[in-house]
C-alpha cells in the first residue's frame, strides 16, 4: 500500500501530488479495476448441521495502511474544501479521527439479511493483525436453504453506506456474485451449493453500450497500483460440515471442511500479462475474476455448479 499512499500523498516537496478532482479520478479507477473498495481481507466459514441450521463466522481485515490512506484522503478534502469557503476548520482540527474498526462493526451488526432471511447477528469482535485491523463476526440460521452469499465483499469496506435502491436492493450488488443453498433432510442429508451463475449475454440488439475502458491495457500507473491494491487482498468462503461426509463433488475437500473459493490476489501480482488483461476487461463481478485467473496456481476456486454434499 505504500505505492498508493504514494500516488495520494506529496511528491516530496510538501505539495499535494493531487487535487480533489484527480484524487476522486483515481478512487474510482481503483473500485472499478478491483471490484471492491479497499484492500480488503473477507473470509467467510459457514458451519453446517445434519438439520440444516448452523452459523456463519466472518472474519473482514482493511489494510492499516489502507485507513491511514482513507483519513489523510479525508483531510486532503476538508483542507481543499476549507480553500474553496474560507471556513474556520479549527473544530475539525480538534475532532478525533474516526473509529473505522468501530463503523466496521456496527455496520455487520446491522448487516445480518445480508445473509438470508431469519440469519441473526450473534456477536462481534475486534481482530487485528500486523498489517490489517477489522472484525471477527458470528451469525446464526436456522435454515440453509434461506442463507445467501455475496463472493463480493465490498460493502464491508469502510466508506460504503450500504445504499438500497427503490426496491430496497444494495445498489451495486450483482447476483452475478451470489451462492446460495438447497437442503433435503435425510440420512444422508444432502447439502447443494449453488454457484454464480454466468454473466448473461445480450444480443447486439438488446445489449446495452459497453462501459469506457482504458485506453491502454498496459498503462504503467495502473498497473502499478493494481500491484498495490492486490498485494493484500483475500477473498475465502468455506464450509464446515457437522457430519461425516459420505459423497461430494467438491474439488477442494481436507477431511470436513469444503473451499468454495479461497483467492488470494497477491498471488497475481507477479503475472505483468494477466494484470494487462484485467486492467484492459475490469471484469465487474468476481465470478468473472475467477474465469480470468483460472489455473493460477495456490487459488483454490470451485467452478462445479451445483456442489453437492451428502453427509450424516
Amino acid at each position: 500500500m505504500k505505492e498508493v499512499a504514494r500516488l495520494f500523498g506529496s511528491d516530496g516537496s510538501g505539495k499535494k501530488a493531487f487535487r480533489v478532482g484527480a484524487l476522486l479520478r483515481v478512487a474510482v479507477a481503483i473500485a472499478a479495476v478491483c471490484l471492491f473498495s479497499g484492500c480488503i481481507q473477507d473470509n467467510v466459514l459457514v458451519s453446517i448441521k445434519p438439520d440444516g441450521s448452523g452459523t456463519i463466522e466472518e472474519t473482514v481485515l482493511v489494510s492499516n495502511s489502507f485507513i491511514e490512506m482513507m483519513q489523510d484522503i479525508g483531510k486532503d478534502l476538508k483542507e481543499e474544501g476549507k480553500e474553496g469557503t474560507k471556513q474556520d476548520g479549527a473544530a475539525a482540527e480538534k475532532k478525533k479521527p474516526p473509529d473505522v474498526v468501530g463503523e466496521m462493526m456496527e455496520k455487520a451488526q446491522k448487516s445480518e439479511n445480508d445473509f438470508g432471511e431469519g440469519v441473526k447477528f450473534v456477536s462481534a469482535k475486534r481482530s487485528k493483525t500486523d498489517t490489517a485491523s477489522g472484525y471477527t463476526a458470528v451469525y446464526s440460521f436456522r435454515d440453509i436453504n434461506k442463507v445467501t452469499l455475496n463472493q463480493n465483499p465490498g460493502k464491508k469496506t469502510p466508506g460504503d453506506e450500504g445504499k438500497k435502491d427503490k426496491n430496497g436492493d444494495d445498489k451495486g450488488a450483482s447476483k452475478n456474485d451470489t451462492i446460495k443453498f438447497a437442503f433435503i433432510k435425510g440420512s444422508p442429508a444432502k447439502l447443494t451449493v449453488q454457484m454464480p451463475p454466468p454473466k448473461a449475454k445480450k444480443d447486439e440488439k438488446g445489449a446495452a453500450p459497453e462501459k469506457d475502458k482504458p485506453q491502454t491495457a498496459d498503462d504503467p500507473k495502473a498497473i502499478e497500483m493494481m500491484k498495490a491494491i492486490f498485494r493484500d487482498m483475500r477473498v475465502s468462503i468455506a464450509l464446515n460440515i457437522d457430519g461425516d461426509i459420505v459423497n461430494t463433488n467438491a474439488t477442494h475437500r481436507s477431511g470436513r471442511k469444503i473451499t468454495l473459493i479461497d483467492m488470494d490476489f497477491g498471488k497475481l501480482i507477479g503475472d505483468i500479462e494477466l494484470l494487462k488483461k484485467i486492467n484492459k476487461e475490469q471484469p465487474e463481478t468476481l465470478e468473472e475474476m475467477k474465469k480470468m485467473v483460472k489455473g493460477i496456481e495456490g487459488l483454490k476456486l470451485e467452478f462445479n455448479s451445483p456442489v453437492t454434499v451428502e453427509f450424516k
